[in-house]
C-alpha cells in the first residue's frame, strides 16, 4: 500500500501551557467503513475519504495544566487527495466518540488543505459530505442555538441577549432565503462574540476539563457557517 502522510498544523491565539509533552496527538488509517468512523457519522450523506481515511486524534493530557483562550485553529494537509472545488470534502469533529460535525472553515489546493477552528479536543477527519447546503446550514444554526440554551449561566445577560437577537436575525434571514443578510448577521455575531471578554463569555477550555470554552464553541459554529454560507 501507498504511504499516506498527513501535515497537522495546531495554532492557538493564548495558550497556556502549551509544550508537545502536554499533549498526545495520534493519525490511525482505518477502513472507510470502520465501524469508529460510520457509527459517528451525521448522516448517510456523509462518508469517509476512500483516499484518506485517516482519523487524527489531539488529546491534551488531563493533568498537565494546558489550556487555551477563545479559538484553535486546526488544519490537515495532505497529498494523497487532490482538492476538486465540486468535491464536497470537509473537516470534521468529534467529542468524546461522539457523532462527527463538520467545522471548516476554509478548503484548498495543495493537494488537499482543509482548516477549521475549535474551542475544544478530540477527533478530526476528512469526511465528503454530500448533504445538501440548506441542511448543513440548519444543522449549523441549530447547534448555535443549542450551544447557547444549554451554557446561558456563562454568558452575561446583555450579551445573552445580543446574541439571542443575531441567531434570530439568521434564522429570519435563512427563512425568507436571503443568504446575503444571513451572512451579514453571521458576521456581526462573529464580531460581537470575538470582542466580548471573559467577564461576559466563558472563554477558557482547560485540559481538566471542569470549565466550558463557550466562546469557542460559538465561534466554531458561526466561522463554519459562514464557510457553508459563502459556498452556496
Amino acid at each position: 500500500s501507498s504511504l499516506i502522510e498527513v501535515d497537522l498544523t495546531v495554532e492557538f491565539e493564548n495558550s497556556i501551557g502549551l509544550n508537545a509533552n502536554n499533549i498526545d496527538i495520534t493519525a490511525e488509517l482505518l477502513a472507510p467503513t470502520d465501524l469508529t468512523i460510520t457509527d459517528r457519522l451525521p448522516s448517510a450523506l456523509t462518508s469517509a475519504v476512500s483516499g484518506f481515511p485517516v482519523l487524527v486524534s489531539i488529546s491534551p493530557k488531563a493533568d498537565a495544566g494546558f489550556g487555551f483562550e477563545g479559538l484553535a485553529m486546526v488544519e490537515l494537509y495532505t497529498k494523497a487527495i487532490h482538492y476538486t472545488p465540486t468535491i464536497p470534502w470537509r473537516l470534521f469533529t468529534s467529542h468524546d466518540g461522539g457523532e462527527f460535525e463538520d467545522i471548516t472553515t476554509l478548503t484548498s489546493s495543495g493537494s488537499f488543505r482543509a482548516r477549521g477552528s475549535t474551542g475544544q479536543f478530540s477527533d478530526f477527519i476528512i469526511l465528503l459530505d454530500n448533504r445538501p447546503s440548506g441542511s448543513v446550514i440548519n444543522d449549523k444554526v441549530a447547534s448555535l442555538s443549542t450551544i447557547v440554551n444549554g451554557n446561558r449561566n456563562k454568558i452575561a445577560a446583555l450579551l445573552e441577549a445580543a446574541i439571542d437577537s443575531g441567531i434570530n436575525d439568521v434564522q429570519s434571514a435563512l427563512a425568507v432565503n436571503d443568504d446575503d443578510a444571513a451572512l451579514a448577521a453571521v458576521d456581526s455575531l462573529i464580531s460581537l462574540i470575538d470582542n466580548a471578554s471573559g467577564n461576559e463569555i466563558a472563554d477558557v477550555w482547560r485540559s481538566s476539563g471542569d470549565v466550558v470554552n463557550v466562546k469557542g464553541l460559538l465561534l466554531t459554529q458561526l466561522q463554519t457557517l459562514r464557510f457553508s454560507l459563502r459556498t452556496l
